[in-house]
């Protein structure tokens, strides 16, 4: 007996310690008999690297380590690119852990492809462009104002590329790049689903990895100068509509989880037709704006970013729209979101947050919440912390957001129409 207590308490106690220093989280839900793996490989900041080489070198890996494998009944499997990181995924069954966990592995392992492959996947990409930009005005008008507004940072330059830059993508460049970055210290393995701690630990142990350096850490966002740049995208099928979009620079920087939260109240309420809110002055006060988009975002603890798409009424100029919104905007920031437009939005903002006391659907917001954080290479808070959030979601708070997003910083616009509307 004593041998067995001995035994049970040298397993939890390897079952705490760290995993050959492997950056891991576990977020098991009661998701039955399924199991996720995503692997996250961190992105160096390299103002010379050639547009669309991660996304290349993606390709290249995925299809180098998992061929085969990564298909069958049971299976699901992706990989993709953003600006921070790129990721693997393999999904199974529970039991399936160890081999997912070490299938995904292999792309630390260095890229063995035959040069008529590597061909072939720049023709899946060109073939990607055209199915998601290249009928999409839309997406190309935001990379490009991304360029612009995030000049020199991570989240400037296009993932993919235009078509004559992914015809130029070089596979001995590709897997340098992929040489350089697809290394353990760089990575983040997520566990979710009908997982356990003893499992991972099991599966992690296995891999024998080797950490050869120091985790890679995000650089620092770097905002220019301020600036306003308005660009045209003629498309003769296009429906007239405005881009905007706005950086800013807080005065004094906020907890990250803190500003999302406060973010995600401040777009509910000027998402409304409450005093305070722009749908009155732009859609049924004043007929500028037929349907509109609005996202607010923080960069980091310091930056946000602002997101308005519209479309005009009838009658109504791309110009018009514009001077309209602007307007509007500094209006409200000048005076602030009213009390009872803050109160009534507060008051039903509860399903931002998951009911704490229904353990189910609290431990799937968890996962969904710590895998957005590790794939935006940042470290997710417990929940004890997340539940402390909300008292501090103040009115003055959402006030000062919006009195930021009203300053100049950095503004891109574009114009999408026909032609002739710009003539």
């Amino acid at each position: 007996m004593a041998l067995l207590l001995c035994l049970v308490a040298a397993g939890a106690w390897h079952v705490t310690q760290p995993i050959r220093s492997i950056d891991y989280h576990i977020t098991p839900t009661d998701t039955a008999s399924r199991a996720e793996v995503i692997l996250r490989i961190a992105r160096p900041h390299d103002p010379d690297e050639q547009v669309g080489l991660a996304h290349y070198a993606e390709h290249l890996a995925w299809y180098s380590a998992i061929g085969e494998e990564a298909r069958g009944p049971d299976r699901h499997s992706g990989a993709w690119t953003s600006p921070r990181a790129v990721f693997y995924s393999l999904s199974g069954k529970p039991e399936d852990l160890p081999q997912l966990t070490a299938t995904l592995a292999r792309v630390f392992d260095p890229i063995t492809l035959a040069p008529r492959f590597a061909q072939e996947e720049r023709e899946i990409i060109q073939r990607e462009y055209q199915m998601f930009w290249g009928q999409n005005v839309g997406a190309r008008a935001d990379e490009a104002l991304s360029e612009i507004l995030h000049a020199g940072t991570l989240l400037g330059p296009s993932i993919i590329g235009t078509p004559e830059q992914i015809s130029a993508l070089d596979y001995d460049a590709a897997r340098a790049w992929h040489s350089a970055t697809h290394l353990p210290e760089n990575a983040a393995f997520i566990f979710r689903g009908d997982v356990g701690r003893l499992q991972v630990w099991r599966a992690l142990m296995g891999l024998q990895l080797d950490l050869t350096g120091d985790a890679r850490t995000p650089p620092a966002y770097d905002m220019g100068q301020n600036l306003v740049h308005l660009a045209e995208f003629p498309d003769p099928s296009a429906a007239p509509r405005m881009i905007w979009r706005r950086v800013v620079a807080l005065d004094t920087p906020v907890p990250f989880d803190l500003l999302e939260a406060q973010l995600a109240h401040l777009r509910a309420m000027l998402d409304t037709n409450l005093p305070g809110g722009l749908a009155g002055p732009l859609r049924f006060d004043a007929r500028f704006a037929r349907e509109f988009r609005l996202d607010l975002s923080a960069i980091d603890e310091r930056h946000i970013e602002l997101r308005f798409q519209a479309s005009p009424d009838a009658d109504i100029s791309l110009p018009e729209l514009r001077a309209a919104f602007e307007a509007a905007l500094a209006d409200i920031a000048a005076s602030g979101i009213p009390a009872p437009t803050y109160t009534r939005v507060m008051g039903r903002m509860d399903r931002y947050w998951p009911d704490w006391g229904d353990r189910d659907k609290t431990r799937r917001w968890m996962a969904d919440y710590t895998t957005d954080r590790v794939l935006a290479l940042r470290a997710p808070t417990s929940k004890r912390v997340l539940q402390e959030i909300p008292p501090h979601i103040t009115r003055e708070s959402v006030n000062t957001l919006l009195a930021a997003l009203s300053q100049t910083g950095r503004t891109a616009i574009a114009f999408i129409a026909p032609k002739e509307f710009f003539e």
